[in-house]
């Protein structure tokens, strides 16, 4: 099964200002791809008002492609995958909305939140963020980088496995007792 984390950072409040998206994937025991797509939002979303956050501006952007651009790529990764995102509803709700601004077809694939699998795993941590939850298990984070949000995502799903001695997805999701989200 493959696993493909994502990670998008915003310029500001709305989900069709994403300005970038990191993905990270994994099979059969093996890293794949580990990339940053930089996007430049539509003109009406270009208000970077989370620039403090990510440290990104239009000018890192502008010469960027639309999200459309990269439609046929993510096909072609999301291809029989299981998506994993950090608050995947975030994630999930920018990747719909701008498939849907594009007139794309949406990405039906299952997915699953490592908030809610570190909750499970790791209740004992004072929170559930992606810094935090990759600070306890030594996974080396830039935060806010969508590169190395994806990747920390992916490695806190891994970790959790090995934590559980548990390493087909099928059967790790049965032990802890969670079922995955199906995108519509």
């Amino acid at each position: 099964m493959k696993i493909v984390a994502l990670d998008f950072e915003t310029a500001n409040e709305s989900p069709l200002s994403a300005c970038s998206l990191g993905v990270s994937s994994y099979k059969d025991g093996e890293f794949i791809e580990n990339k940053v797509m930089m996007i430049c939002p539509p003109p009406a979303y270009r208000r970077f008002i989370f620039t403090y956050i990510h440290h990104l501006t239009l000018d890192d952007v502008i010469a960027a492609p639309d999200f459309a651009y990269y439609y046929r790529e993510l096909c072609e990764l999301f291809k029989e995958a299981i998506l994993v995102a950090h608050n995947a509803r975030f994630d999930l709700g920018v990747l719909n909305s701008l498939c849907d601004y594009y007139d794309l077809e949406r990405f039906h694939n299952l997915y699953l939140d490592t908030v809610k699998i570190a909750r499970i795993i790791y209740p004992f941590l004072d929170n559930h963020k992606l810094n935090t939850v990759s600070s306890y298990l030594d996974i080396e984070l830039d935060h806010h980088e969508a590169k190395s949000d994806s990747m920390a995502c992916l490695l806190i799903l891994i970790k959790a496995m090995e934590d559980v001695n548990c390493y087909e997805i099928e059967d790790f999701l049965k032990q802890i007792h969670l079922k995955p989200s199906y995108n519509r």
